[in-house]
């Protein structure tokens, strides 16, 4: 068996959502949380084609958010748990989360000032449908910092809880290192996809998307699949999220390699002795 190792790129900031609701339950038992997957443009430049959670790196402007549009844990306990440089790092993957999530899911982690939650008539606004459509436009930046203010909006940064962490295998012309937070759906909203970088999205158990993927009806890489089984058997959204919010231990930074074996790609976990398909 030939093994060959690839070049690489340097890895940007990046964070992901993973949206948890409840489905019904099953007669053959096991878990019945449902997971948010959004199927990418087949002509992205990153996964085409895969199905992914909501996520996407950071931008300059997440990290200087005025501290009175966001609520949630102090960024010094963020910071090491991160394994950020600097708080405002810190806060930029936060809010990155919360900003894409919005983008490609249109489910905005946030309340008014005084507290109210979101509704699903206040995503349908004319203002909502707007200030996602900006973000979502490649053709020029937005900023939308000012729309916050303007519509009285908190993000609500303390309902993320960090699940894992990944970075994509050297070797690859785009390289992120992602954290995974999860969250459950809020209540009243609905999800949808942003029909720009994504074509489609699925509520699904994960063990019912990994079963998808095993018999080639759905493409899912590497870090979603680890992500989905680690996921799987959970009795509700809720248990997820308070198994993560009950973490001590620090969430480990998992960068896989790829490796070429006979010719063929494949992701080699630090962890594991044989590789796996890409």
């Amino acid at each position: 068996m030939a093994v060959e190792q690839l070049g690489t790129v340097p890895a940007v900031d990046s964070a992901s959502v993973v949206l948890l609701r409840d489905g019904p339950s099953r007669p053959e038992g096991g878990g019945n949380v449902e997971v948010l997957l959004l199927e990418r443009h087949l002509d992205s430049d990153f996964a085409g084609g895969a199905y992914v959670f909501p996520g996407g790196k950071v931008d300059a402007a997440d990290r200087d958010l005025d501290p009175a549009r966001w609520t949630g844990r102090t960024l010094s306990w963020w910071q090491p748990r991160l394994g950020s440089a600097t708080p405002q790092d810190a806060l930029g993957l936060l809010v990155c989360a919360v900003r894409e999530t919005f983008e490609e899911a249109g489910v905005l982690l946030a309340s008014r000032e005084d507290g109210e939650p979101l509704t699903g008539d206040d995503l349908s606004r004319a203002s909502f449908r707007q200030a996602r459509r900006q973000l979502s436009d490649r053709s020029q930046a937005w900023d939308w910092r000012g729309w916050l203010e303007d519509e009285a909006l908190t993000l609500d940064l303390g309902c993320l809880e960090l699940w894992s962490w990944w970075v994509t295998p050297e070797g690859q012309h785009r390289r992120f290192d992602t954290r995974f937070f999860v969250t459950p759906l809020p209540a009243g909203q609905v999800a949808a996809h942003d029909r720009v970088e994504t074509t489609a999205l699925v509520w699904t158990r994960p063990e019912d998307a990994l079963a998808e993927q095993a018999r080639g009806a759905a493409v899912i890489v590497f870090p979603t699949r680890r992500n989905l089984q680690a996921l799987s058997g959970h009795g509700s959204a809720r248990r997820v999220w308070e198994a993560a919010r009950a973490r001590t231990e620090p969430v480990p930074r998992i960068q896989p390699t790829i490796v070429m074996v006979d010719g063929r790609p494949m992701v080699q976990h630090p962890h594991e002795d044989d590789p796996s398909p890409v």
